[in-house]
């Protein structure tokens, strides 16, 4: 890897630190993204220095949320990995983050006695289902204008 790669492999690691993945998650995902094809966990781990079963944890954590896909070459057993390059997925991932942060303010608001700390947690709540609101609107017209073009 060149120094600049080596830089945005470890800056996409501490990034996604910020999304509650382990930062060799987001560093193997920051390596995906710089791959021109499909490669092996053999070949992650020679890259990232770092032992095949934690390439293959991290692999895993990419995989469920769809970050990540694999498959395989004819006449071999042998899986390859690579990114998803669609920003949808990447959206799909922190939605489903700001979801669950919906779910805690309302839990909150309902722990919470009858007063200030209570109308602040559901004021929050709301203003992060609008938010979750105009994103939805906002993937619709970019879904609509792929199929378009």
């Amino acid at each position: 890897m060149t120094p600049e790669q080596r830089q945005f492999v470890d800056d996409m690691g501490q990034h996604m630190v910020g999304w509650g993945l382990p930062r060799t998650t987001g560093r193997l995902y920051g390596l995906l993204l710089l791959q021109a094809e499909p490669v092996s966990l053999d070949q992650l781990s020679l890259h990232l220095e770092m032992a095949k079963s934690g390439v293959s944890v991290a692999m895993r954590q990419l995989l469920a949320l769809g970050l990540a896909r694999s498959g395989g070459r004819r006449g071999s057993r042998r899986l390859l990995y690579e990114a998803l390059y669609d920003v949808e997925s990447v959206l799909a991932a922190r939605n489903a983050q700001m979801l669950n942060l919906i779910d805690r303010l309302h839990q909150g608001a309902r722990a919470a006695s009858a007063g200030a700390a209570r109308q602040r947690l559901a004021d929050m709540a709301a203003t992060v289902e609008d938010w979750m609101d105009e994103i939805g609107k906002l993937a619709r017209r970019t879904q609509a204008r792929k199929e378009a073009s």
